[in-house]
């Protein structure tokens, strides 16, 4: 959360005496100034920052052997056959 509330935040003087990326409140100058988001990209940002909303980005370094159990094993049936099958002595 530390990085996606100061995403940009260097790029910003708050007042004229203080150093770009000032933080007002906690009355101190933020450590790293400028990075990339990774997993995130900004969809949009009021003129004031109060409102700051971030979109995750597609997994695109994701392998498809590396889905989920339910997406992986959600078509699998016993020995290949498509048809269920119910154990012997069972009530259909």
């Amino acid at each position: 959360m530390y990085r996606l509330a100061y995403y940009r935040f260097g790029e910003v003087r708050t007042s004229a005496k203080e150093p770009m990326g000032y933080d007002s409140v906690r009355k101190c100058e933020i450590g790293l100034k400028s990075w990339d988001l990774k997993y995130y990209r900004e969809a949009y940002s009021s003129t004031r920052w109060l409102v700051r909303i971030f979109e995750v980005l597609p997994e695109t370094n994701r392998d498809d052997r590396m889905k989920g159990r339910s997406s992986r094993y959600s078509s699998y049936t016993p020995e290949g056959s498509t048809e269920i099958q119910t154990p012997t002595g069972a009530k259909q």
